[in-house]
């Protein structure tokens, strides 16, 4: 395939950025690594040939201007962070006149539909199930929320370090002790905490004709301590729960184009929306094992070709596992070893591991050792510090 257009990745070092690299890289694509910050394992494979490390969005921003300027084509700007997709859209009038970059058409558009809050109440005038939600800051009047309930940031300010990632408050006294500590300036969304069975992302891309693709769902019934997702069903198709014409409607009605996911939480029959990223998203690469390169397709309706000749769907049934942090649920008592062996068996597409192009699997296999390796030395100190205690009588 010839592709005549650059692409730059503009993302951290992590396995979203790695799962781009490959997605472009194994298909020729020119591509530009602009890290924002230190480089890692992604930067090990052997589809990074040129990249650049920046400490901040400016930087990285000097740097395009200065590299790209004259192209003949316009390159592709591709992003696999919400921080960093705020950043060009409110540069977008300065990017645009010399690269193709992802976003709503209207100026600050994106910026507003990072907000938790501001998605959750276009996905409700939109007829989507959303759980029972609301704005909240350190002071917000909390007598009429229900509990269980959720709190989580609403969005991630530049230069603002969100408190948590999120907490379930079981009563008033919980959720009063956790706003008594936040600071005045963060904001929130509370909602209603739903019980969900399974956690299910959708994963797809708004091309620059209009056209809305689907490449099918990740069902996830396991993550590791991060929150990431570390084993799940891939498939083509979308639980009933879930209205696909919906999310074709949110993307329309904020004209957005580029990678996108829709994030639910699975109850029975329904499908509880949660949030929608509106750039690249990490699973990205899952999906690309299981047959659809959703990136590539997108890059090449940016170019004004004809994409519909890439494979955009699941082509069938298979099992993710993060092949290397899975094992933690093992450790922590929530998986038996005969489960985890079950699933590792029948996994065919991993979070790492690929055998054209093992430079990250290695990298990360090595950190992975020394972790498991530090923290037993850590347990073991533990268990030795509770028995110098009992043994002077200081342990209650």
């Amino acid at each position: 395939m010839f592709f005549c257009y650059k692409v730059v990745i503009w993302a951290a070092d992590d396995f979203n950025s790695l799962g781009l690299l490959r997605e472009l890289g194994k298909h020729g694509v020119d591509i530009f690594f602009l890290i924002k910050g230190k480089k890692g394992y992604a930067a090990q494979s052997k589809y990074c040939v040129n990249y650049k490390e920046t400490s901040t969005y400016q930087e990285g921003y000097d740097s395009l201007m200065k590299i790209y300027k004259n192209e003949e084509y316009k390159p592709i700007i591709i992003t696999s962070g919400d921080g960093i997709s705020v950043f060009i859209d409110q540069h977008k009038d300065e990017l645009g006149k010399f690269f193709i970059i992802p976003g709503t058409s209207k100026k600050g558009e994106l910026e507003k539909y990072t907000d938790k809050n501001a998605m959750t109440q276009l996905a409700v005038e939109i007829g989507i199930l959303c759980p029972e939600s609301k704005y909240c800051q350190w002071d917000t009047n909390i007598d009429d929320v229900k509990y269980p309930c959720l709190i989580k940031p609403s969005h991630q300010k530049p230069g603002h370090y969100n408190e948590f990632k999120f907490k379930v408050c079981k009563n008033k006294t919980e959720l009063k002790r956790t706003l008594k500590v936040v600071r005045h300036d963060s904001e929130f969304i509370l909602q209603r905490c739903i019980q969900k069975e399974k956690d299910l992302l959708v994963y797809g891309a708004r091309m620059w004709d209009g056209n809305t693709i689907l490449a099918g769902s990740l069902i996830r019934d396991r993550q590791t301590e991060d929150g990431s997702s570390s084993h799940g069903l891939l498939t083509s198709s979308i639980p009933n729960g879930v209205n696909t014409s919906k999310i074709s409607e949110f993307l329309d009605r904020i004209d957005y184009h580029g990678l996108f996911s829709f994030e639910y939480g699975l109850l029975g029959n329904e499908a509880y929306f949660f949030e929608v990223n509106l750039r690249n998203d990490g699973t990205s690469h899952y999906f690309y094992q299981a047959g659809a390169n959703l990136p590539l397709a997108y890059a090449m309706s940016c170019a004004g070709m004809d994409y519909l000749q890439i494979s955009t769907s699941v082509k069938e049934n298979c099992w993710y596992i993060d092949e290397l942090f899975d094992c933690e649920n093992v450790i922590n008592g929530t998986l038996s070893i005969k489960q985890y062996k079950k699933d590792k068996q029948e996994a065919t597409v991993f979070k790492y591991w690929d055998a054209e192009d093992i430079g990250p699997w290695q990298y990360m296999r090595k950190r992975r050792m020394k972790k498991m390796f530090q923290d037993m030395l850590l347990k073991r100190f533990r268990v030795y510090i509770i028995y110098v205690l009992d043994k002077l009588g200081l342990r209650k």
